[in-house]
């Protein structure tokens, strides 16, 4: 990936950004683009969160603009001093929501501060003013004017990712998930020095938030292609360090692989759209079902403590123990796959038949054709009768056979409703007379 030629404007157009400039300015605040924002800003990738860095008064700084601007101030560190300004959307306008961080100096100076950052790309600095007017100059004298003492700019052309020192893995150990989540979003390599870092201190992992952890691995998991990285994770220990997943366990790393070059089968390709809704939905802040079904098929079925040792939400852990659970039950039926193990199966997991299907699809050899049959019949029976609901309700069998509130009632509309489902009863009329039978049969 190369710097890129033509530098976007559009977060410098932002009427917000035209008012900071003022605002520092009456305050003798000098700001400083920098890290991701500058990043970002070289690739011309576009971006709505933008940081910045002070010398001093930082959440102070952030607090009062956010109160001349009558946005909403958010603190969120103390060391070093960090706070969020958040502009919501102008519908009226259409100017988008736009995030700022304002973060002091970690050190004593901004060069000094900029080599205690994470990786050489984000250890870069743009006076704000200069910022401004980045694609009104031209190529070279923009780029002269980036603050760059770890050579990021060189990283960004030849697509390399370094740390700044050894002190910076060891201050926070984080970084070293952080590395490998850089190189599958930017598609970068990173440096063999970097990679010998990682190998010595890999063991430092496990005293980083199990949080923290969670959402950097899954960043590499929202990634389109995610296993050749996670493949480099495992070749220097990192990857155990973080999830349990099994040495050697060679068919894990083939279903993983298998499902991101072609997550849906080609006999579902009629569904692709509504599949690719599904895959997208969140369950959890920046963690999709797509992101889970790769997780699970990495552990290999295995998920045991994955809940606790990742932090994750009640959702999050059900959603992965009804794909593993359902992929069994999946298999279990298909050798005499009966229309009524397919209304079954389809009723038990009504919200997750799709993961079930593409996770089973991917973690062993399933004809297509049943997936597609298991689909079809979601879509033209299924769905109908879901939409049509039930063709009788409690009260309606307890004012016609004298019935009380109980166990019996209850019985009586899970048979009735089986059989709806089943197309065995179509219509109230058929529903009250197979009632009436049931209970003759059973009074």
């Amino acid at each position: 990936m190369k710097i890129a030629t033509q530098i976007l404007q559009e977060p410098f157009d932002h009427p917000t950004m035209q008012a900071l400039t003022i605002f520092a300015k009456e305050r003798g605040a000098q700001l400083y683009l920098v890290g991701g924002s500058v990043r970002d800003l070289l690739l011309g990738r576009q971006t709505t969160d933008i940081d910045f860095t002070l010398a001093s008064d930082a959440i102070q700084f952030a607090k009062a603009f956010a109160i001349d601007i009558g946005a909403v101030a958010i603190a969120l560190e103390e060391n070093p001093p960090t706070a969020r300004v958040i502009v919501k959307q102008d519908d009226i306008s259409r100017t988008p929501q736009i995030s700022m961080d304002f973060t002091q100096f970690r050190a004593t100076s901004l060069t000094d501060d900029l080599r205690l950052r994470d990786l050489t790309i984000n250890a870069m600095a743009i006076a704000f003013e200069n910022a401004q007017t980045f694609t009104n100059r031209s190529h070279e004298h923009h780029l002269s004017r980036v603050i760059d003492p770890c050579g990021g700019m060189k990283d960004l052309e030849t697509g390399l990712l370094r740390f700044p020192s050894k002190q910076v893995v060891i201050a926070d150990p984080l970084r070293l998930l952080r590395i490998y989540r850089f190189a599958a979003q930017l598609d970068f390599h990173i440096s063999q020095n970097a990679i010998d870092l990682v190998t010595a201190y890999r063991s430092m992992l496990p005293n980083v938030a199990a949080e923290r952890c969670r959402d950097e691995l899954m960043k590499i998991f929202y990634v389109k292609k995610a296993y050749p990285y996670l493949q480099q994770m495992d070749a220097t220990g990192l990857l155990t360090q973080v999830v349990p997943i099994r040495k050697g366990a060679r068919q894990t790393w083939i279903s993983l692989e298998t499902f991101e070059e072609s997550p849906i089968p080609a006999d579902l390709d009629a569904y692709r759209k509504k599949i690719n809704h599904y895959l997208q939905e969140e369950l959890s802040v920046e963690i999709n079902r797509r992101s889970l079904i790769k997780l699970c098929l990495l552990l290999g079925d295995n998920l045991d403590g994955i809940g606790e040792r990742l932090r994750f939400s009640r959702k999050v852990v059900q959603f992965m123990e009804c794909l593993i659970s359902g992929s069994k039950k999946l298999r279990n039926i298909i050798p005499q796959l009966t229309q009524k193990q397919i209304n079954r199966f389809l009723r038990t997991y009504a919200s997750d038949w799709w993961g079930i299907l593409l996770y089973s699809a991917a973690s062993s050899p399933i004809d297509s054709a049943i997936l597609k049959q298991i689909a079809d019949t979601y879509y033209e029976h299924m769905l109908p009768i879901y939409k049509q609901g039930r063709l009788i309700t409690g009260n309606d069998l307890i004012q016609e056979f004298h019935l009380k509130e109980g166990e019996q009632v209850g019985d009586l509309l899970k048979e009735i409703e089986d059989r709806q489902f089943d197309g065995e009863i179509r219509t109230r009329k058929e529903a009250f007379a197979a009632v009436a039978a049931l209970i003759q049969k059973h009074p």
